[in-house]
C-alpha cells in the first residue's frame, strides 16, 4: 500500500514531495507501533507539511531535469564522461528525498533549514548515505529484472530507512527514545 501510494505521488511531479513526507510519516508510526489509521495519519501529515514538503520535493525537479539532460550525453561522451556527474546528481537526490523530506516529516524548521540539516546529515553521516544508496541501487535492478517488484520494493526500502533514521535520531538525542510499554 506505501508503495503503490509513494510511487503515484512520485509520479505527480508536484505531489512527490507532500507524498514522500506522508509515505515517510506512515512508515514511522507502524516502525514505532502506533496505529491512528492510515487516513488520518496521511491528512494529518499533509494538513502540516504540504507547503514546505511541495517545496523541498520541488527542488528535485532540476537536479533531476539536470540528471537527464546528462544521461542524454551518454551516447555522445561515452560512460566515463558522464559517470561522476550522475553519481553526484543521484547523491543530491538522495538526499534531497530520503534526508531532507523526512525532516519535513519529523521537524518543525523553516524550509531552508530543513534543506540544510538534510544534506548535513546525509553528508557528515556516509555510512548511512551509502549504505541507502546500496539499498536504492539493489531495489532498481530487483524492479528492472522484475517490474511487478516495483509494488513493493520502494515501501521496503522507505521502511527499512525510516527505522534506521529512528534509531539515528534517539541516538544522537534529536528526539527522545519511545517508552517501552509495561507488560501485564
Amino acid at each position: 500500500m506505501i508503495s503503490l501510494f509513494w510511487l503515484v505521488s512520485l509520479g505527480l511531479v508536484v505531489t512527490a514531495g507532500a507524498g514522500t513526507v506522508v509515505a515517510y510519516e506512515v512508515c514511522r508510526r507502524y516502525v514505532l507501533g502506533k496505529d491512528a489509521g492510515l487516513w488520518a495519519i496521511a491528512t494529518k501529515a499533509l494538513r502540516q507539511s504540504w507547503r514546505q514538503a511541495t517545496l523541498v520535493g520541488l527542488l528535485a525537479v532540476p537536479v533531476a531535469a539536470v540528471g537527464i539532460l546528462t544521461l542524454s550525453y551518454l551516447p555522445t561522451l561515452g560512460l566515463a564522461e558522464v559517470w561522476v556527474p550522475l553519481l553526484v546528481i543521484g547523491l543530491f537526490l538522495l538526499l534531497l528525498v530520503f534526508w531532507c523530506l523526512p525532516l519535513v516529516a519529523r521537524f518543525t524548521n523553516p524550509t531552508w533549514r530543513q534543506v540544510r540539516n538534510g544534506l548535513t546529515l546525509g553528508l557528515t553521516t556516509p555510512s548511512l548515505t551509502f549504505l541507502l544508496g546500496i539499498a536504492v541501487v539493489l531495489g532498481s535492478v530487483a524492479i528492472w529484472n522484475f517490474m511487478p517488484a516495483v509494488f513493493v520494493v520502494p515501501g521496503l526500502i522507505l521502511l527499512w530507512w525510516c527505522y534506521l533514521l529512528e534509531r539515528f535520531f534517539v541516538a544522537r538525542g534529536y528526539v527522545p527514545p519511545e517508552p517501552e510499554e509495561a507488560e501485564v
